[in-house]
């Protein structure tokens, strides 16, 4: 393995000066021996070790990003905002794809901290509660933002999940709708648990009664929308006439339970989605959905995490817009 001093010998000069070129240092060097240890470096394929280093500088350059999901296709267009932006400003992110699992929260966290990271992006109140309760942040500070909301005092990035659920439903109701299930997240998801308040909200607010099996429980995933249907009145005088999902995989999965029961989408029952991943402009029909801006949300986490590295102050809620995207799976066009 070729080391520092290699370098040292090979260029003719000092190891500190091979540290100082490598650590970019401020300390004067010519350019002509700064070229000379560049070229030292290529020559006999030096690789700085990165433990050391971090040792030195107090610093990893590597940060981790904590997903529930990444099959969901929510979640990629997260990656590739934080990525962009940690690549561009130096910085390594570690993936860790927990699957829900508090096992594996726990072990990911064990992990990084092991691998001395200088932040970590949460996505999900969830996965910080689940912090929280393993006390990843008693043992000493770790940079951190939360794509979504929590109630820990740690900077927040994310959307108005309840304002957006209630345009959506208030959507179906001016279309004339009465009627309107729900298929939601899992009860202890902060995200599912804010696009159910919504969904009342609108309901109440136009005096709709909401009555009892309008409300199912899904789990993010096309099954569970899919499933959901077979618990909702679907014909007679009480059927449902509109289903709210709370995510575009579930609402896909409930207009495939729908095609295969003969109900016309949107002529019988209409349905919106929420998220507006790149499938929900594909599938047939068209599905309306709260179209949310995913790879911002990642952009921005990331700058967020990058502005307290540096030191400096952030604030503690940055709230991204969302619209609604309106489609052929509520309106015929």
């Amino acid at each position: 393995m070729v080391t520092i001093k290699d370098v040292a010998r090979h260029a003719g000069v000092s190891v500190t000066t091979v540290s100082r070129v490598l650590n970019n240092s401020q300390h004067p060097i010519s350019p002509e021996t700064r070229e000379r240890v560049l070229a030292a470096i290529k020559e006999l394929g030096f690789y700085p070790n990165a433990m050391a280093r971090s040792l030195q500088l107090h610093e990893t350059k590597t940060i981790g990003l904590i997903l529930p999901d990444i099959a969901n296709p929510y979640y990629p267009g997260i990656v590739r905002g934080v990525e962009d932006v940690a690549h561009e400003r130096g910085y390594t992110v570690i993936l860790c794809n927990t699957d829900r699992s508090r096992e594996r929260t726990k072990e990911y966290l064990r992990v990084l901290r092991e691998k001395r990271v200088d932040g970590v992006i949460f996505t999900g109140g969830g996965a910080v509660e689940d912090a929280s309760r393993e006390h990843f942040f008693d043992q000493g500070p770790v940079a951190t933002v939360v794509i979504g909301r929590h109630k820990a005092n740690l900077p927040a990035v994310q959307v108005d999940n309840v304002r957006a659920a209630q345009e959506a439903v208030e959507h179906l109701l001016h279309l004339g709708h009465r009627r309107i299930a729900t298929v939601t997240g899992p009860a202890v998801s902060t995200t599912a648990r804010d696009r159910l308040e919504g969904y009342r909200r609108a309901m109440e607010a136009e005096g709709v009664e909401i009555e009892p099996g309008w409300i199912i429980e899904g789990d993010f995933e096309f099954n569970s929308g899919y499933q959901a249907v077979a618990q909702m009145p679907l014909s007679g005088n009480q059927r449902i006439t509109a289903i709210f999902a709370h995510n575009d995989l579930m609402a896909i999965g409930a207009i495939k339970a729908l095609y295969e029961r003969g109900i016309k989408v949107p002529e019988e029952v209409a349905v919106v989605g929420f998220d507006n991943i790149p499938l929900a402009s594909f599938v047939t029909p068209a599905l309306s959905t709260v179209a949310v801006p995913v790879y911002d949300l990642g952009v921005t986490a990331m700058k967020v995490l990058a502005e307290l590295l540096a030191g400096r102050k952030v604030p503690p809620v940055t709230t991204l817009a969302t619209h609604l995207e309106v489609r052929e799976s509520s309106i015929l066009k």
